[in-house]
């Protein structure tokens, strides 16, 4: 089975490309080839290798969707000419940059196509209509994504299929966890990239309302590289005055990029996540795969994946507050989590496996129908 996955992405910097990449290895042994469409820039940083066809029209994303649309136009030809000379089985979108394409492959072309929508859209009507397009297939990843737009599960019209995690994260050793005893600092570490709706700042304001004996005993590591948009790069440079601004140097470090996000993980006692909406985060399943509790907002996927008091905490979506309380009770550990183990358990779904077992079914019934 030939796989073309549209994403039109500039970067290689993790995301949906991670879980294409978690999905390829998994479906090996299947008979499976994964072709990726990304911009005719994209160069390749992480591992393992994809197999690529390039469009120079492309985007994977806009904050204007008539410049999106304009985009998708030109790529919408390009990849009718692309699937004239070239065989593929299941046509799979999943940017907002790639939706317009899809929707006139399904609409004028009459292809079976699949979209997988990785985010929490203001607009939620654009996806509601192309959800009931004919021969367009809609998954979405977790039930809260299912109520935001409004849909019904209806497998193989609508489907939730969770992004999902490599499976050697859940046959590597659990962490150990430590005993702080003595006023040992609180390892905290947060993995993903340095943009704005990531909200890092939001935990340089929380830890800024911590008295300087609390402050004092938190370390917290951002393990992520920063996406050279322009935005991106103006909010790192945002982020990092505050930082200095709020006199945080000792406690809040800039880690940069790491390819070992397990090693990064197995350093902290929580993984702190402050993004509103997130939609599936796959640093979020790595680390509940390895037996680390979160400290995420209440928003998104997250109110899907993580279990209160249990495998982590949830704090009020934008709120530096509550975040604050929340590092409190860590602090005076209020919190007691499951054991490693059972956290593990708790994800199990959102392996590479279980995701692939998911696409299969999906696949077949697409290709069927074709």
């Amino acid at each position: 089975m030939r796989i073309l996955h549209l994403t039109g992405d500039r970067e290689d910097m993790g995301g949906i490309l991670s879980v294409i990449r978690n999905v390829q290895t998994a479906s090996a042994g299947r008979g499976w080839q994964h072709s990726v469409l990304v911009h005719q820039v994209y160069r390749e940083t992480r591992l393992p290798r994809l197999d690529y066809r390039h469009t120079r029209h492309g985007c994977a994303d806009l904050p204007n969707h008539f410049a999106i649309l304009a985009r998708a136009s030109l790529m919408t030809l390009e990849v009718s000419r692309l699937l004239a000379g070239e065989h593929f089985d299941v046509i799979h979108a999943h940017t907002r940059g790639s939706l317009f394409v899809v929707m006139a492959l399904a609409a004028i072309q009459r292809r079976r196509v699949i979209f997988t929508n990785h985010s929490y859209a203001r607009r939620v009507q654009l996806y509601g209509r192309a959800a009931r397009l004919r021969n367009f297939h809609t998954v979405l990843l977790t039930p809260n994504m299912v109520r935001h737009y409004g849909l019904a599960e209806s497998f193989p019209k609508v489907s939730i299929i969770p992004d999902c995690c490599a499976d050697r994260f859940f046959s590597e050793p659990l962490v150990t966890r430590r005993n702080r005893a003595g006023g040992e600092p609180l390892h905290l570490a947060g993995v993903g990239n340095i943009m704005r709706w990531k909200n890092w700042h939001l935990l340089a304001r929380a830890m800024r309302r911590l008295t300087d004996d609390e402050r004092n005993r938190i370390r917290f590591s951002l393990w992520g590289p920063r996406p050279s948009d322009p935005d991106s790069v103006a909010y790192e440079k945002e982020l990092r005055h505050l930082v200095a601004s709020l006199g945080l140097e000792s406690q809040f470090l800039f880690c940069g990029m790491s390819n070992s996000v397990g090693e990064c993980l197995r350093k902290a006692d929580w993984m702190v996540l402050p993004s509103t909406n997130e939609p599936c985060s796959v640093a979020l399943s790595e680390a509940l795969a390895l037996g680390v509790p979160v400290l995420a907002s209440a928003s998104g996927g997250n109110v899907d994946i993580v279990r209160p008091g249990r495998t982590g905490v949830l704090f009020k979506p934008d709120d530096h507050e509550d975040l604050a309380a929340k590092l409190r009770d860590l602090l005076a550990a209020r919190v007691t989590p499951v054991p490693p183990a059972e956290i593990r358990e708790s994800v199990r779904e959102l392996s590479a496996a279980r995701v692939t077992e998911k696409f299969s079914r999906l696949y077949d019934q697409v290709t069927r129908g074709r």
